[in-house]
């Protein structure tokens, strides 16, 4: 039914915008908080200018007292207490999460195994370089083995549905071009051809961005130690291969990877959408099997400038809208097909939104969301893409929460980690870790 709607949804002139909605939402200091970023990362040394996260698409996509390893390396969990519910059984709500058995941070890696949500790295005060591993089905966390890898802040990250493949990144010593894999059935690790000095040797989630193929990662962005729009590396995109262990360079973009974005595998292509520029949003597509790109064409939300937008992949469409702009928070959508080249608008949303600012937002299988905890009071924001129709969920528990990643597990979409801003930096660590079912 989904796909029979928005077949129609491109065959047939948009229907009438409901009615807006008096909501009202404070318009949110995406940009602000981009700048509060680039600071902290430049005084710990990151090439490039700091701002969402790495993009990573997966192919598929209490409290603890201790945890003990035994003898082989196998983790062994002890059971949580219960979280404490936000909302009543059979509405969408809240629920706080057990406490986690590493420290609070923002800047992380984080995957979704299909069955664990996955946390690697970070920064908050310092670079972390430890990882735990949270299942929501017995509600347990478990703390990972130590790595191969030197503490990173945003390095690049992607789950192969065996191994979480982690690339490059920040931390006191400056940028990395070392990688692991890490495995969640044995709780190992093996270290990983780094990426090539040809390249650049960098990768970090400063406007780079990684993508599961299903055999191979491909990634493009801002490789290099240096200065400079692309951090002085290359300019062209990169695939690793981990059955072979090695790197293959591809074709050169003809456009600069956005500062801040997010990037889809869409089983042909990867699609990145993000801002090239202050307030200049691109969609760029790159093919791996041909090694050609092309660009998007422009979306039928305007020229406004503006940043921050939501992307969602949905298997067909790329959903985006909202954003950031000197007038405020954007309403407008749009869906993208990339078998017809061609856009369609979609419903205005009640509020003005953004993105999530780490990761793509969230797609359930038939509902988009963004979890506006990083706005002042937000509340989740959905769009049922059968009906249509946008809804407003309960408030966030943390109010202005920023920087943290939000997975879906299928029911639910869990958020840990990021932080809140004080003053002019970002950010003090969030403890709490909470998940939402819409």
């Amino acid at each position: 039914m989904l796909e029979d709607n928005l077949r129609t949804l491109f065959a047939l002139e948009a229907e009438a915008d409901p009615p807006m909605s008096h909501i009202s939402v404070p318009a949110a200091g995406r940009s602000a908080r981009m700048r509060q970023r680039q600071r902290r990362v430049l005084t710990i040394g990151s090439p490039v200018l700091a701002a969402a996260a790495v993009t990573a698409v997966v192919a598929t996509s209490v409290a603890l007292s201790g945890v003990a390893f035994s003898g082989g390396g196998e983790r062994i969990a002890r059971p949580a207490r219960t979280g404490t519910p936000l909302a009543g059984p059979g509405s969408a709500g809240w629920a706080r999460l057990p406490r986690a058995p590493i420290a609070p941070r923002s800047e992380y890696a984080a995957v979704w195994t299909g069955k664990e949500m996955i946390v690697w790295g970070g920064y908050s005060n310092t670079t972390h370089g430890d990882g735990a591993a949270y299942d929501p089905a017995i509600r347990t966390w478990t703390k990972i083995a130590a790595g191969p890898l030197t503490a990173q802040d945003l390095p690049v990250a992607v789950w192969t549905g065996k191994d979480m493949l982690l690339f490059g990144g920040s931390g006191p010593s400056g940028a990395s071009s070392d990688g692991a894999a890490y495995d969640p059935a044995t709780n190992t690790w093996r270290k990983l051809a780094p990426i090539p000095r040809s390249l650049g040797g960098n990768l970090t989630g400063s406007g780079s961005y990684a993508v599961w193929t299903g055999k191979v990662m491909v990634a493009w962005g801002f490789f290099g130690n240096g200065g400079g729009p692309r951090g002085g590396g290359s300019l062209a995109a990169a695939t690793y291969d981990p059955a072979a262990n090695s790197w293959t360079t591809g074709t050169v973009a003809p456009a600069q990877a956005p500062l801040f974005g997010d990037a889809f595998w869409t089983g042909k292509q990867m699609i990145v959408w993000g801002s090239v520029s202050p307030g200049r949003i691109q969609g760029i597509a790159y093919d791996p099997a041909t090694r050609r790109w092309s660009t998007l064409p422009a979306s039928p939300l305007g020229r406004a400038a503006r940043d921050s937008m939501l992307a969602v992949w949905t298997g067909r469409y790329l959903v985006v809208g909202g954003g950031n702009s000197r007038t405020g928070l954007q309403k407008d959508a749009a869906a993208y097909d990339p078998a017809t080249g061609s856009w369609k608008r979609l419903p205005d949303a009640p509020v003005g939104f953004e993105e999530n600012g780490t990761a793509p937002d969230i797609w359930t299988g038939a509902t988009v969301i963004t979890i506006e905890d990083g706005v002042p009071g937000g509340r989740p924001l959905s769009l049922d893409l059968t009906t249509r129709r946008w809804s407003l969920g309960p408030k966030a528990p943390v109010p202005g929460r920023q920087e943290a990643h939000e997975l879906w597990t299928g029911s639910e979409v869990l958020v840990w980690g990021g932080g809140v801003p004080v003053g002019n930096s970002c950010c003090k660590a969030v403890k709490p870790g909470y998940s939402y079912t819409p």
